[in-house]
């Protein structure tokens, strides 16, 4: 296969400069090439080069381009060797950041020659449009974020807990906390099916919590260490203090960490559901520690920027396959990837769903999680990986539309997705 041929087509097609020629040309270099990781690296590239803003166009370009790449009626019948479809839909995930006009262009027939494989669809399932997290004071009280104006919403231990217009929340200390003898918490609770909700805490700290996540914090920092609870997601920013160490908790589904940091910003994925807690680190140092079940003890690893430790339920005896680079530490129930993508990391926060060779079955619960449905599977889960990014303002039905490009089909009947088996 020419490496350069192949990504100069695929530059073509995904700029809409292929000709019909052109287009054969290149689908006949997909349907012959015997390098698969070679092949997979040349359209992964496409997609990192045109998910820049730089390439971000309007809707009828967007349109336009997807019609050219997912029209196979020009492309002349092959001798298949291989199922080409998913390297159609891997160039066609290259351009699904440009707009949701991709998505209109598959969903109506009559604006393009490609209609959506779902076996069936009762009703969709529209992406939320605003967070509804519920706090949580110390005295039991509860308060629906969504439900209230802007301003003051109480004042907790020497804090004024505020809600600002833009729908962020924030406390604001307004005593000196060494004055308090007593230590009162606040819960933060933004679950399935809610937007991403900020939270500044009273030592000037942010946090982003993503959909199915709580967060336990005190109302104000007195001791000589910040400490925090997090189940879910959440991305930090911590404000530094010398003096006073950042403390998070997390406990999910039998496996118990902590992260220690003085200033920094990192990202925890840490749901029940998943097989590993995830501490990713992007800027400063953080220490990920671990409880040993069998004497009690601790473990930790010094992480440095662009390194995410990963913490499984039990002791591991081989490196996790999601990782690219993973190292074991010791004998230790953590293992260090040295190189995980950190805008995948990170996407949830920017309001992108954005994957790398991600397994399917876990691209499909960060799915559950954000549209609040419920997920079964027909048969055996399938192994298959995604590549590609997409909007998270999508619709259920525009997302499943490009998810189900892998050869995946779904059934949709109110909020339960059915997956079946579609090779």
């Amino acid at each position: 296969m020419s490496q350069q041929r192949l990504q100069e087509l695929l530059d073509k097609l995904l700029t809409n400069d292929c000709t019909a020629a052109e287009k054969q040309e290149l689908f006949q270099l997909i349907e012959t090439v015997n390098d698969e990781p070679q092949l997979q690296d040349v359209l992964e590239g496409a997609w990192m080069r045109y998910n820049q803003p730089s390439h971000v166009v309007g809707d009828d370009r967007s349109a336009a381009i997807l019609k050219n790449i997912l029209n196979e009626s020009q492309v002349i019948p092959l001798p298949r060797k291989r199922k080409l479809w998913p390297y159609i839909a891997a160039a066609a995930s290259v351009i699904v950041l440009i707009g949701l006009g991709v998505y209109r262009l598959i969903l109506h027939p009559s604006k393009g020659p490609v209609q959506p494989n779902m076996a069936a669809i009762t009703n969709d399932v529209k992406a939320p449009d605003k967070s509804i997290a519920t706090l949580t004071l110390a005295g039991g009280q509860q308060i629906m974020l969504d439900q209230v104006p802007s301003g003051t919403l109480a004042t907790e231990n020497g804090s004024r807990v505020i809600m600002e217009k833009d729908g962020q929340l924030v406390y604001q200390s307004a005593t000196d906390n060494k004055q308090l003898a007593i230590v009162t918490y606040n819960t933060l609770n933004n679950p399935r099916g809610s937007r991403v909700i900020s939270l500044t805490l009273p030592d000037g700290s942010k946090v982003w919590m993503n959909a199915g996540t709580s967060l336990t914090y005190p109302t104000a920092f007195t001791a000589n260490e910040r400490k925090v609870a997090l189940t879910g997601e959440a991305y930090f920013e911590v404000k530094k203090d010398a003096r006073k160490p950042f403390k998070v908790h997390f406990a999910s589904a039998g496996r118990e960490g902590t992260v220690e940091v003085l200033g920094t910003h990192f990202n925890i994925k840490a749901y029940d559901d998943e097989a590993d807690s995830k501490v990713t680190l992007l800027e400063g140092s953080v220490k990920v520690g671990k409880r040993q079940t069998a004497n009690g003890r601790e473990v930790s690893v010094i992480l440095k920027p662009g390194e995410r430790a990963i913490v499984p339920a039990s002791p591991l005896t081989t490196d996790p396959a999601g990782s690219r680079h993973p190292d074991k530490v010791g004998n230790s129930p953590l293992t260090i990837d040295h190189s995980p993508d950190l805008d995948q990391t990170t996407a949830w926060k920017d309001g992108l769903f954005n994957y790398k060779r991600s397994d399917i079955t876990e691209v499909l619960r960060d799915v559950a999680r954000w549209y609040d449905i419920d997920i079964v599977y027909a048969g055996n889960r399938p192994n298959d990986t995604f590549t590609g990014g997409i909007d998270r303002t999508a619709t259920l039905t525009e997302l499943l539309t490009i998810l189900q490009m892998t050869g995946i089909r779904f059934k949709l009947e109110g909020r339960k997705l059915t997956v079946l088996s579609g090779k």
